[in-house]
């Protein structure tokens, strides 16, 4: 009922506005996006030049003020200007801090934060905020003993946690002179996308991502981690219940003349939510080896797939190498009950599904990463070849990737083994696409790539399955592919196999007669193993497919002929992969219809014919691969 009501503040006429320190951060961007999503402005103090990537640039409500945490001067006057504008500050998050990483936890630089929180303070107060909000941390209390609440010793045995100590306790005197409502917030761990790199739960996940096995203590440290969108709830949930209680305490006073905010208080608690300091984090410790199995099961679904006959092959974590330091914390649990009774807050995310959200958004990244670098691979192609078909080649890269990553039980050591799945690419003008894709996968060396297309190279313009390994079939002349793959996975059924067959085709080459006696055959036969993926890319040899076959009469088709049939984005590396994993319910052999952009990732080639026929020239090439995210004139 109090979320109910605080979030009703910023529904009506009162918007309210906040300042967020350390805005560029994990924390701090987070709380920055959960207040704007309330309808918070939001004024996020970050570096001189930083990029301040986890923020929501171009959002109307959030206003960027560059500047060093240790000199307000510089920066205090854009807001003191807003101020005299018109502009009425609400709340002040102090989020900012020199010197968080690890290797800092012990420098003399930390007792610097201490007089730049404490200023923080007063320029809130010179704003007219009505509360003030600062991050603390769990090393204020030092070694622990158990489940700590706020009440719980504070003997900090790092410089850091002394410094964040100092600061809570001066900022809370501070905003007392000042008649703001203080708070001061000790997070414990706190985890998710977005997170620095170097950390215990983004650090597993980029090692077991890479085919590393991570060396770890024996795990039996018991911590207490949060979801990154519950903490930003958290900040967020305090900001808004003082506000409100500000905007009530003012309606009162003007209704009945004075102060009198017990009109508005509720049996057992304060309108505000009481002033000091407050445990953040989840409320239950796991031990480390617990939390990074989680982290390894999740990972475990984003890699790449083996053979049938394999397990999937997840990196094991080395326990017991790394030695306890000699201040190891042990136990970190907090005790959460204040922050829920004063605020209503609780989390909301279990344990496991964050971890599973924290490591697919990893992946995902790690899936844009490669494939860009999979389109700058083709870009390079065509470009050093002086080829065609660099447009086709974009298309379909996306459908390529998710097939050999995440969907394909193959392996490049085997590229020969019976039970494989296995890959018909029917569309072979676009060979750039699955050279590059078997190159970044290892079936090849990247530099082969260099032999494309050239006198004497080894990769021909058209699929040879004998010039590189990972290549089930030669293909050149449109209309085949469907016809062979029909012969793998017949193959496949008469031998026993569970193995499944791809075939690839485009969406032109499906007006041709033989795609459709090789898909009645299929269907008759029952290949529910066979699955066909078709790159709608909107064009064929001189026109678009539309007036021959929209796509919407090419799902028809194909059901006609006796085959389920899925649409999906052939850009969504996500919804590519539900689809193309989806099995037969009927027994039937299925087709998913990807809608693609022909020459996708680079502006001047998408969609449009001449990029099936022409080759980039050299200032092409290198405005490509810069739209694809390279270093200008490297492929």
């Amino acid at each position: 009922m109090e979320q109910q009501q605080t979030r009703e503040v910023n529904r009506g006429h009162v918007r309210c506005a906040a300042v967020v320190t350390g805005a560029a951060g994990f924390i701090g961007a987070a709380v920055c996006r959960e207040l704007l999503s309330r309808g918070w402005r939001v004024y996020a103090v970050i570096r001189p030049g930083s990029k301040a990537e986890r923020l929501p640039h171009g959002h109307g409500a959030l206003q960027l003020v560059e500047g060093d945490l240790m000199q307000p001067a510089q920066w205090e006057t854009q807001l003191e200007t807003a101020a005299a504008a018109g502009e009425r500050f609400d709340s002040w998050l102090q989020l900012g801090w020199e010197g968080v990483a690890g290797s800092m936890r012990n420098d003399d630089s930390q007792a610097a934060n201490v007089e730049a929180t404490v200023e923080s303070v007063r320029l809130a107060a010179r704003l007219g905020c009505s509360s003030w909000i600062g991050a603390g941390s769990q090393a204020e209390y030092g070694q622990m003993e158990g489940r700590v609440d706020e009440g719980a010793a504070e003997t900090p045995t790092t410089a850091y946690g002394r410094a964040k100590l100092a600061s809570g306790r001066q900022a809370l005197e501070e905003a007392a002179l000042h008649g703001l409502s203080g708070y001061w917030v000790r997070i414990f761990s706190v985890y998710g996308p977005g997170d620095n790199g170097s950390w215990l739960i983004p650090g597993l996940i980029r090692q077991l991502m890479a085919g590393e096995s991570p060396a770890m203590t024996f795990g039996e440290q018991r911590w207490d981690y949060l979801y990154i969108d519950d903490a930003a709830a958290a900040f967020a949930a305090l900001a808004e219940q003082s506000t409100a209680a500000r905007h009530k305490q003012l309606a009162s006073e003007m209704a009945y003349g004075g102060a009198n905010n017990r009109v508005f208080r509720k049996p057992g608690r304060s309108f505000y939510p009481s002033h000091g300091v407050y445990n953040l984090g989840s409320g239950e410790s796991r031990t480390i080896r617990h939390i990074a199995e989680l982290v390894r099961q999740a990972v475990a679904a984003r890699l790449p797939r083996s053979l049938p006959s394999d397990n999937k092959r997840v990196p094991m974590i080395r326990y017991g190498v790394v030695p306890y330091r000699d201040d190891q914390v042990m136990m970190m649990e907090a005790d959460i009950a204040k922050l829920q009774r004063e605020t209503g807050w609780s989390p909301q995310t279990m344990l496991t599904q964050g971890v599973g959200q924290t490591v697919d958004a990893y992946a995902d990244v790690i899936d844009r990463d490669r494939g860009a670098a999979v389109k700058r691979a083709i870009v390079t192609m065509a470009y050093r070849s002086n080829s065609s078909h660099v447009g086709a080649a974009l298309s379909v890269a996306d459908l390529l990737l998710a097939l050999y990553y995440r969907i394909l039980r193959v392996d490049p050591q085997q590229p020969a083994a019976p039970d494989r799945d296995k890959l018909v690419f029917s569309k072979a003008h676009a060979s750039t696409a699955l050279y590059a894709v078997l190159a970044e996968r290892g079936y090849l060396p990247r530099n082969v790539l260099d032999s494309y297309s050239i006198d004497g190279g080894q990769l021909p313009g058209h699929l040879d399955r004998k010039s590189a390994p990972g290549i089930d079939s030669s293909a050149g002349s449109l209309g085949h592919g469907l016809s062979i793959g029909v012969g793998f996975a017949l193959a496949d059924r008469l031998a026993g196999r569970d193995s499944r067959t791809y075939v690839v085709l485009g969406d032109g080459e499906c007006n041709e007669g033989s795609v459709w006696e090789a898909a009645l055959v299929a269907a008759s036969l029952k290949l529910d193993h066979l699955i066909a993926v078709v790159d709608c890319n909107g064009w064929q040899g001189f026109d678009r497919t539309e007036p021959l076959s929209s796509i919407a009469s090419l799902g028809d088709k194909w059901r006609a002929f006796g085959w389920e049939v899925d649409e999906v984005d052939g850009h969504d590396s996500n919804a590519l992969v539900k689809a193309l994993d989806t099995r037969s319910q009927n027994g039937r052999p299925r087709v998913v219809l990807a809608r693609t952009v022909k020459g996708h990732g680079v502006d001047f080639m998408a969609d449009t014919l001449e990029w099936h026929y022409k080759s980039p020239n050299t200032a092409q090439w290198k405005d490509a691969i810069a739209q694809l995210g390279g270093e200008e004139g490297k492929g």
